[in-house]
């Protein structure tokens, strides 16, 4: 070896040495005139390849070979044998530079002649070598011609795209070794023109016989529907799918027919599509006929019977609007109060009581119904569309918005069986109500509220350590709510904590807490916005103005600011509300601003289409039509199309409620209990309690009884609440299957311990028990004669003690 083994180059260096291409270079390695000095074995992207060595100066040394080696094309007599492969032999041949010029040369007029795209078709194939080599497989052309494929029907272009191996005639003279003369190179392009034309003219005769016999089964096809309006449909289908008609690969081994019959499989396709399309659309029809979602409001027949009116009492928090529709419910002979929450509809329940009205209270998971009870409190998912009284109010109507329970809102509004029905909110839900109303033609009346008190912005940040009685500080997730809590604790605040995963006894015991004065300073989420009974705050502190609302974290909406920070300043109690943020939330300057624009500018107007949801005779029919019980595709179905281009519905967000019935398929009970059980309110991201639900679907089937949840009550604070919702799910599934859940006591029992074991919990973690250093000075100084004492008591006693002992261990 010449050079040591460090000194050579690859191939890269070649074309630089020779002055040739690469591809010139790689060909005659090959043939065995360039001589390889060695092969290294190289790591790239994981895998290993082999690339050979050149030794520069014997390389340098061959250069003037090169234009003996172009004339020969790159082979010797003495190595390659004494001719190349015909064409027809191997249908793939690497890149040749001169190859390549002399194909472009034929190529130009025969484009130019029949204004047919042609070009070659070069592959790039792995060979197993160092790299992937390109070869040429032949040509590829794209014929064109406008063709008639619907009866009557504008022609539309059919692209076919196919792919020939080259004439031997071009061949030939492509890799004629010697030089090639223009004369030579123009009998090749009208060989190959000639070939071009040949293939167009038999694919397109291919194509228009197959179209004929298409025709005719269309024809056939079409005369087995009676109704023209379905035939129609169905030519329009196929008609809209051939705008989108792409191109048809055809090539030598399937020949101009495969192109005929490549077409008719597209258009079979599109036939059959635009009939399944057909059918899907006269499925859903008959599902919105049977459902009649397409006149929404005739769907509650009682509230159309009544000449009903409306009233908006609309205003901030602490404005009295929620006190003045209350007072117009006393004022009727029977009424009905719809709250977003369970803890809301005991509120109004316990305060209708004291006035002396016949009161009852219904809520997903209990019911107290006393004979003759005129006025009833409830939550609005449990609204009676039958019971015809004089007012109905529905509370916090601003949830019309909402995507998991605007459904909810929505019905109470066009169904709720009232002569009046009085709402309650915030004025930026206006625009939503009227647009609804304009459903029912039924007339509103709005009358705004003023807040009655003031409310200023704070000009400093509040100091979490120097909380006063009366202050609450937010936040947005349970982390964070204990996080603060832990720290003012630290800082010697006695806490009361509000938050949603706390069952509504032990949100109404910690507000009681806070209301007495049994605690300093409140922590909650925004479930204190609700209207719960908390009762005088001083001061709203934001301890973050960002939340994760179940899809991303974004940053509060100017009515969440409003609603939140409205809570501050009880009329009657503090001359104004302050509301403020802590140090770690930002720069003050801009978080001041943010929360003073949210509460003097107008926020966000709810606007757009109203959620709603299917009932249980809209899946029923659902069912029947696509001829399947399984609850899971029926409402997929539903979800999709129920109310799909409605101009005033959307659908409510089922994702969850689809999960649960896809998994409650795997049960076999009717498709209705499979529905109540998919709506029973249990948390899809708490494996045990979704577990469970599936458990008391099959105890259900099997048996027509479920076992009540035996849990115990000691354990952390969040398996408490976990098994507080365990226990609600179990007992809201009781009110509708009172013959199946039968321990109902039990699991109110239960549900009762768990509470008051949270409630302990959170009383005795809500104090400091931290001692003043004197104060454990002389603690320290009295325990020590007392121990001493205690040594002496000891052992006075323990003889006795061990006699006992003895004297049991003898018998």
């Amino acid at each position: 070896m010449s050079k040591k083994s460090k000194h050579l180059v690859s191939l890269n260096h070649l074309p630089g040495i020779l002055l040739a291409s690469a591809a010139e270079c790689e060909r005659w390695i090959d043939a065995g005139l360039i001589p390889v000095a060695e092969r290294r074995t190289f790591q790239k992207r994981g895998r290993s390849f082999e690339a050979p060595m050149f030794d520069p100066d014997v390389v340098a040394a061959l250069a003037a070979e090169v234009p003996a080696w172009r004339m020969q094309g790159g082979e010797t007599p003495e190595r390659n044998g004494p001719a190349r492969r015909n064409a027809d032999e191997d249908r793939t041949q690497p890149v040749d530079e001169a190859a390549h010029r002399r194909r472009q040369s034929i190529l130009a007029p025969v484009r130019k002649n029949t204004g047919i795209y042609v070009a070659e078709d070069i592959r790039r194939i792995e060979s197993g070598r160092w790299k992937p080599e390109r070869v040429f497989a032949g040509y590829r052309a794209v014929f064109s011609r406008p063709m008639q494929i619907l009866p009557d029907g504008v022609p539309v272009d059919i692209a076919v795209e196919y792919a020939f191996a080259e004439p031997v005639e071009v061949a030939a003279v492509v890799l004629a070794p010697a030089r090639v003369e223009r004369t030579e190179l123009a009998a090749a392009s009208e060989a190959l023109e000639a070939r071009l034309i040949a293939l167009q003219d038999a694919t397109f005769a291919a194509c228009e016989q197959e179209l004929a016999a298409w025709r005719d089964e269309l024809e056939t096809y079409l005369d087995a529907y009676e109704d023209a309006n379905e035939r129609q449909a169905i030519l329009g289908g196929i008609r809209s799918a051939l705008e989108r008609l792409d191109r048809i690969h055809a090539s030598d081994k399937s020949g101009p027919a495969g192109a005929g019959r490549k077409l008719r499989q597209k258009l079979d396709d599109f036939r059959s599509k635009a009939a399944a399309r057909r059918l899907r659309h006269l499925r859903e029809a008959q599902i919105r006929e049977a459902s009649g979602y397409e006149s929404y409001a005739a769907i509650f027949p009682v509230a159309r019977s009544l000449n009903r009116r409306f009233l908006f009492l609309a205003g901030p928090t602490n404005s009295g609007k929620t006190h003045e529709a209350l007072r117009l419910a006393g004022e009727a002979q029977s009424a009905e109060i719809l709250s977003p929450l369970r803890l809301l509809a005991l509120e109004h329940y316990e305060r209708m009581n004291e006035q002396g009205f016949a009161t009852g209270m219904i809520t997903g998971e209990e019911r107290v119904l006393p004979e003759g009870a005129t006025h009833i409190a409830r939550t609005i998912e449990t609204l009676d569309l039958h019971r015809v009284v004089d007012v109905c109010v529905i509370d916090e109507v601003q949830m019309l918005g909402d995507p998991s329970r605007g459904w909810a809102w929505t019905q109470a509004m066009v169904g709720a069986p009232a002569k009046l029905v009085v709402l309650t909110g915030a004025p930026e839900a206006i625009p939503l109500v009227e647009h609804l109303l304009a459903m029912t033609g039924e007339p509103l009346e709005v009358k705004i509220l003023k807040r009655k008190g003031k409310l200023r912005v704070d000009g400093v940040p509040a100091n979490l350590n120097k909380l006063m009685r009366g202050d609450a500080v937010v936040a947005f997730t349970r982390r964070d709510v204990h996080d603060l809590r832990t720290r003012l604790v630290a800082a010697g605040r006695t806490v009361a904590t509000v938050y949603g995963a706390l069952g509504p006894e032990v949100r109404r015991a910690e507000a009681a807490r806070f209301r007495n004065g049994e605690a300093d300073v409140l922590v909650a989420t925004d479930a204190i916005g609700m209207g719960l009974n908390i009762g005088p705050l001083r001061r709203i502190v934001f301890s973050t103005l960002r939340k994760f609302d179940g899809v991303r974290e974004r940053q509060l909406n100017a009515m969440e600011i409003k609603q939140i920070a409205g809570r501050a300043g009880r009329f009657g109690h503090h001359d104004e509300g302050l509301v403020t943020a802590l140090p770690e939330v930002g720069a003050y300057a801009q978080v001041e601003t943010v929360i003073r624009n949210a509460l003097n500018g107008d926020a966000a107007k709810l606007r757009g289409k109203a959620f709603v949801r299917p009932n249980q005779e809209t899946v029923l029919s659902a069912s029947e039509v696509l001829q399947t019980d399984r609850l899971g595709r029926v409402l997929r179905h539903l979800n999709d199309t129920l109310v799909a281009g409605h101009p005033d519905l959307r659908m409510a967000d089922m994702d969850e409620m689809i999960e649960l019935a896809s998994l409650l398929d795997t049960v076999d009970m009717p498709i209705l209990d499979r529905l109540s059980y998919s709506m029973a309110p249990v948390d899809g991201r708490e494996r045990l309690a979704v577990e469970l639900l599936l458990d008391w679907a099959r105890q259900h089937a099997a048996h027509g009884r479920v076992q009540a949840p035996d849990f115990g009550v000691n354990t952390d604070l969040l398996k408490l609440e976990a098994r507080v919702k365990i226990a609600t799910s179990w007992l809201w599934l009781a009110q509708r299957y009172p013959q199946v859940f039968e321990d109902v006591d039990a699991v109110v029992d239960l549900r009762a311990s768990l509470n008051a074991k949270i409630e302990e919990k959170l009383v005795a973690t809500s104090v400091s028990h931290r001692r003043r250093p004197d104060e454990k000075v002389r603690r320290d100084r009295s325990a020590k004669p007392r121990r001493q004492k205690n040594r002496r008591r000891g052992r006075d006693e323990a003889p006795a003690g061990e006699a006992e002992t003895y004297r049991a261990g003898g018998r």
